[in-house]
C-alpha cells in the first residue's frame, strides 16, 4: 500500500522535477472558527486549486462552534459546488476536534487540512503532492522563517518540549499529508483535542512504519482579523495533552 524500502527515511526536501506519482484523490478540510470574512476567499481559491490539479477531490469545512454567519458563507459555496461540505460542532472544541471530525468524515485517499483564515495559499498543497513519492507522509515547515521571533522561540521551545516528554523528533510546522484509511485507524487512540492531535497521529503513523518526507510552504498574514493561536490558555492545554502522551508511552500504551 505505501512506498518501497528505497524510499524510506528520505532526508531534506523532496524535489518536483523528480515526480513520478500522479495526485491521489483527496480531502482539503477547512478548520473554521468565526471566520465570516475570511472563509469564502479560502474556499473560492482551494476550490479553483484542486479543479486545476487534482482530478477527485473533496473539501470538508469543519465550524468549531462559529457564532457569526461563517455557516451561512459556506453553505453558499455548497449550493454552487455539491464537492464543498459543511460539518459543525454545536461548541467549540478545538483544531485536533476539527481534524478528528474532518478525518472521520473523509472519502478520498489523503486528506490534509488548512485554517479558514488564507494564511497558507491553497496552490502549496501541489508542492506537498509532489512529495509523495518519497513518503508516505508528507510534513512541511514555513519558507524563509516566515514566523516571528515570538511564535519563532515558542515553536523551537515547543520542539524541545516535545523531544524531553514524548521522543517526538520529527519537525512540523505547518500542515500535512496523511493517509486517509490509516488515520481513521489511529483516530481512535487519539484523545488530544488541540493542535497536539497532529503530532500525536504522526507520531503514531511512524510508529506503525508509515515513512516521512518534508517540503517548505509559504505563510502569510491573516487575510482579516485577529489570530486565534498561541494564546496562554491554548499553549497549556497543548502542554497538557503532550504529557499525557508522554505518559501513555511511558506506561506502553
Amino acid at each position: 500500500m505505501f512506498q518501497s524500502s528505497a524510499l524510506r527515511n528520505l532526508a531534506g526536501s523532496c524535489y518536483s522535477d523528480r515526480m513520478t506519482k500522479a495526485a491521489p484523490s483527496l480531502t482539503v478540510t477547512i478548520l473554521m472558527y468565526n471566520e465570516e470574512e475570511n472563509v469564502g476567499d479560502t474556499l473560492r481559491e482551494t476550490r479553483e486549486f484542486l479543479i486545476s490539479a487534482v482530478e477527485d477531490w473533496e473539501i470538508l469545512v469543519v465550524d468549531d462552534g462559529s457564532t457569526d454567519n461563517s455557516a451561512q458563507v459556506v453553505l453558499d459555496h455548497n449550493r454552487r459546488d455539491g464537492r464543498i461540505r459543511l460539518l459543525q460542532h454545536e461548541t467549540n472544541q478545538g483544531m485536533g476536534a476539527g481534524i478528528a471530525t474532518g478525518i472521520e468524515a473523509a472519502t478520498k485517499e489523503y486528506f490534509t487540512f488548512n485554517a479558514a483564515d488564507g494564511q497558507i495559499p491553497a496552490a502549496e498543497l501541489g508542492k506537498m503532492i509532489q512529495c509523495l513519492p518519497y513518503g508516505d507522509i508528507v510534513l512541511t515547515t514555513y519558507e524563509g522563517g516566515r514566523e516571528s521571533f515570538r511564535r519563532g522561540t515558542l515553536s523551537r521551545s515547543f520542539r524541545l518540549f516535545l523531544r524531553a516528554m514524548t521522543g517526538i523528533r520529527f519537525r512540523l510546522e505547518g500542515i500535512y499529508l496523511f493517509p486517509t484509511e490509516v488515520a481513521r485507524e489511529l483516530r481512535p487512540s487519539i484523545t488530544a483535542a488541540t493542535f497536539f492531535f497532529s503530532f500525536e497521529l504522526i507520531q503514531r503513523g511512524i510508529e506503525r512504519g508509515l515513512t516521512t518526507t518534508m517540503t517548505q510552504i509559504q505563510c502569510n498574514s491573516r487575510r482579516s482579523g485577529s489570530s486565534k493561536v498561541a494564546n496562554p490558555l491554548k499553549i497549556s492545554k497543548v502542554a497538557l495533552d503532550a504529557l499525557r502522551f508522554g505518559l501513555k508511552k511511558r506506561l506502553g500504551s
